[in-house]
């Protein structure tokens, strides 16, 4: 029995070795290429966030964002739980003196805004063709079990108000460290109080962001002999994304896998050898990650000016970590800051 499952792994690896020997090379690097210059534009539009919530942050420039955003972004394959995201942060904020942190995590709110709202129509229009798996019974459904509040409806109810009595007198004790907090938050999403600018400044940047990943993944799937039409790349980045969305749907790998697999056949009318999409979707992957952490080392190195790539981790690192051990301990209230 073990030896038939090596047997079977070891001739799954030789087929997909087989099928990245004809990977073409100058395709896949033409991908990368397009993949790096999408994440170099979209920067901009946080950049112009972050300006509405700081107008006089004059010492912050375009590039400067950039550098942080792609460090953060490369970083995030190295360091867990996100901690990509708080160099980002650590990085502008060394640049905007007087910068709050928590002003700075809220401008990621309208930053994501228009990819949420685009990854959504993706999943719509994946739902629509019947490439995403979801529940068809009820049996599928999650079972909510109520036995406890029919039973004992008193015991629930006295449970309920208790929570209630709890937060309401939690909610008069730090009401002051809330409403400071609230103002913060509120001016780093400053930028959606003024629907033009946000539409001309950030959606149009992520917009074209998005246009140009589409000839991204149009340059990888030609370079590993996939079919490429508008309707198959669409379908690439609806399995590359609709994850984010509805975890359930293809957020695993195998589930991806069935999903381009089974979609390929519905939008070219003919079969794709399994293989071949298992290749490119691990394949591409690698070549992402790697990608992205390179530039990602050249960005945090030119921002720390070092090009030590161990120095620039250690301080990203131990950035995270100062940043989470002030989160975590208590701090007197501060009075607001426009």
């Amino acid at each position: 029995m073990l030896t038939d499952v090596f047997r079977t792994a070891n001739h799954a690896l030789e087929l997909l070795l087989h099928r990245a020997a004809s990977v073409d090379p100058l395709l896949a690097a033409l991908g990368i290429v397009l993949y790096i210059v999408a994440q170099a534009v979209r920067p901009r539009g946080w950049h112009n966030i972050i300006r509405a919530a700081y107008p006089d942050a004059t010492g912050l420039r375009p590039r400067h964002t950039m550098a942080a955003y792609l460090a953060g972004a490369g970083l995030n394959g190295v360091i867990p739980a996100r901690g990509g995201d708080i160099v980002k942060l650590w990085l502008v904020h060394r640049r905007i003196p007087g910068a709050r942190y928590p002003t700075l995590a809220a401008t990621f709110v309208p930053e994501t805004l228009f990819e949420t709202l685009f990854g959504i129509g993706l999943v719509i229009w994946a739902l629509s063709r019947g490439f995403l798996p979801v529940p068809t019974s009820s049996g599928e459904l999650p079972h909510v079990d109520v036995t406890l509040l029919i039973e004992h409806p008193i015991v629930c109810s006295v449970g309920t108000v208790a929570v209630g009595a709890g937060l309401a007198l939690l909610y008069r004790v730090l009401r002051h460290r809330i409403a400071d907090l609230t103002a913060r938050l509120r001016q780093g999403v400053r930028i959606l109080h003024q629907p033009r600018r946000f539409v001309l400044g950030v959606a149009s940047w992520q917009a074209l962001g998005r246009l140009i990943r589409l000839a991204s993944l149009a340059a990888f799937m030609e370079a590993f002999n996939l079919p490429v039409t508008t309707s198959t790349v669409v379908l690439v980045m609806a399995a590359q994304g609709g994850g984010r969305i509805i975890p359930l749907a293809p957020a695993s790998a195998g589930l991806r896998l069935a999903m381009l697999s089974y979609g390929f056949v519905e939008t070219t009318g003919h079969a794709v050898d399994i293989a071949a999409i298992t290749t490119f979707t691990f394949g591409v992957g690698a070549l992402l990650m790697l990608a992205g952490l390179v530039v990602g080392l050249v960005a945090l190195g030119a921002e720390l000016e070092t090009w030590s790539p161990r120095t620039a981790v250690r301080a990203a690192r131990q950035a995270v970590a100062r940043h989470r051990a002030t989160a975590a301990e208590p701090t007197a209230a501060e009075p607001s800051k426009a």
